[in-house]
């Protein structure tokens, strides 16, 4: 991925919540692939996830806190509206028709590792590239997909933080502060999403 062509980086998640993490892997991408502007995209009633705790209104909020200060992130509400499971295959092809610049997808190594399983993964494939942050404790294998898939690795500091261990954190009244940015750890207490 060089620099002469516009990229748009499109970051999908529960984010049941954002977390420092999601935020260190974004600029990251950004900045390694020339990205011109990263998409934050709350999922809404993702295929591979159990029940959310957060409601779709509450994590699209904190999303928009947590990046509303950094003007190459925006937030995407595409697949909050949208009825029914989100498909990131779906989304992409309704966000590619509103949109010039390429698209690709930026995901976390375990659900990349789950790539076949994704509803139509060989079309989603063919039709977009795949920015992937790697876990904590790195894996010397490589994934063999049943398809040509286009990735590359995204160099950033591996943080151990997960939405699980923040919602864990609450329920037992630890501190999250600085997990979260300030504006979605005031959200949180606020609203008492996870107490």
């Amino acid at each position: 991925m060089g620099k002469s062509e516009h990229k748009i980086g499109v970051f999908g998640g529960s984010f049941d919540p954002i977390h420092t993490g999601h935020l260190i892997i974004a600029e990251a991408a950004w900045q390694q692939f020339f990205l011109d502007r990263v998409i934050f995209m709350p999922a809404g009633i993702p295929p591979h996830r159990g029940s959310l705790v957060a409601s779709a209104s509450q994590r699209l909020e904190m999303t928009k806190l947590a990046t509303m200060d950094n003007p190459k992130f925006e937030v995407s509400d595409i697949e909050i509206n949208k009825p029914g499971i989100s498909y990131t295959y779906e989304t992409l092809m309704i966000l590619q028709e509103k949109v010039c610049s390429k698209i690709v997808l930026i995901v976390g190594w375990d659900a990349f590792l789950i790539l076949p399983s994704w509803y139509n993964a060989e079309k989603l494939a063919q039709n977009f590239s795949f920015i992937v942050a790697p876990r904590i404790t790195e894996k010397s294998e490589m994934p063999h997909f049943p398809f040509p898939v286009n990735y590359q690795i995204l160099e950033a500091p591996k943080i151990e933080i997960s939405s699980t261990l923040i919602r864990n954190k609450i329920k037992t009244r630890q501190s999250i502060r600085y997990l979260v940015p300030d504006k979605v750890f005031h959200y949180i207490l606020k609203e008492n999403i996870y107490g």
